[in-house]
């Protein structure tokens, strides 16, 4: 399987690197790798971290998964569509969460 990364989560990828580069460029760039290795990893294992529970039913079939160590607290949030799995949005878990799934409606 293919992996796509929306508008939104390419938005949320240069936030998160921009403020992790403010000390220093080195780990942002890894986040970045990171961020690549884990889409690629959802791809082959489209199953793997949880579904996201929400009352909004357009929220219907999104999973949830924590990236690995040492960005365990970006959150990837992504659905499958046909043959394509789709990136959302990447979160850092201090956000409330449940508003900025609200922004991808």
């Amino acid at each position: 399987m293919r992996y796509r990364i929306t508008p939104r989560a390419q938005r949320d990828l240069i936030a998160h690197f921009a403020f992790i580069a403010r000390d220093k460029i080195a780990p942002a760039d890894e986040f970045l790798k990171v961020a690549e290795q884990s889409f690629a990893r959802l791809a082959e294992m489209p199953g793997m971290g949880r579904a996201w529970e929400s009352a909004n039913r357009r929220l219907a079939g999104v999973r949830v998964y924590p990236m690995p160590a040492p960005y365990r607290s970006y959150l990837i949030f992504y659905r499958i569509a046909a043959d394509v799995l789709e990136v959302l949005a990447v979160l850092h878990g201090s956000r409330d969460i449940g508003a900025a799934l609200e922004e991808l409606l």
